[in-house]
């Protein structure tokens, strides 16, 4: 998946035309992709004058989100685990 960084976005609306299936729109000035309709083509990825648009292993956030995930939930379900 790919993800705008509303901070580096300047509402160029470059990637809006350059997407061949409608995922991205603007909103309050900035470019919010759809994850619907995207089909991970790259292509706004590619105009993006700003390098505002990314993909998700570069979303510290998502990173984040992820590894706090596994941490709590490792061992479960596996031989040996807390559910065994």
């Amino acid at each position: 998946m790919l993800w705008i960084s509303q901070n580096k976005c300047i509402g160029c609306e470059k990637c809006v035309d350059v997407c061949p299936v409608g995922a991205i729109s603007m909103e309050d000035g900035k470019a919010v992709i759809d994850q619907s309709k995207c089909i991970q083509c790259g292509k706004c990825l590619d105009i993006c004058p700003q390098g505002a648009i990314r993909p998700n292993s570069e979303n510290l956030n998502l990173r984040k989100h992820r590894l706090s995930s596994q941490r709590r939930g490792f061992g479960f379900g596996r031989k040996g685990g807390r559910n065994n």
